[in-house]
């Protein structure tokens, strides 16, 4: 794993299969865990609000928005959990910590067919930050895949 300063902004773009034209959207799926005790937390992914909010542990499952199960979703569960696309998408991280605690903040993005996280951030003393990410999401890890990496560990 690479370890980048908490304070970069980072952009991943990973290469890419491309699908043939008029040819069915892959099926994408990822885990975002979310240890946030002691941190007021906002992860955003294409520019909607996944509704972590921190102070506690929190874990979503995301799918791409052309997932046979949209149609079956409500509206809400659309717009929180329905929000990958297949190729680059963009994660906005925003957390305060709360300067009473000792919490670490952990934040995980994990998708089927890669050996490890897309994305992995920790923070132990930072009183704050926010962090935008370009990630390219695959249905499978292309050759040479390689984490984003964040911390403010030295």
């Amino acid at each position: 794993m690479t370890r980048i300063p908490c304070f970069a902004t980072l952009a991943l773009v990973l290469s890419i299969s491309v699908m043939p034209a008029g040819a069915a959207e892959p099926e994408i799926t990822a885990a975002l865990t979310v240890m946030g005790y002691g941190h007021a937390v906002k992860v955003l992914v294409n520019g909607a609000d996944t509704g972590i909010t921190g102070g506690k542990s929190q874990s979503l499952r995301l799918f791409n928005k052309g997932h046979p199960w949209s149609a079956k979703a409500s509206a809400e569960q659309r717009a929180r959990n329905f929000v990958l696309v297949p190729g680059v998408n963009v994660v906005t991280i925003e957390f305060t910590k709360d300067p009473k605690t000792n919490d670490r903040l952990t934040i995980d993005l994990d998708s089927e067919g890669y050996p490890g996280p897309l994305l992995k951030l920790t923070n132990q003393g930072k009183a704050s930050g926010k962090h935008v990410v370009k990630l390219r999401i695959e249905p499978k890890a292309p050759k040479g895949f390689k984490p984003v990496v964040i911390t403010d560990a030295k």
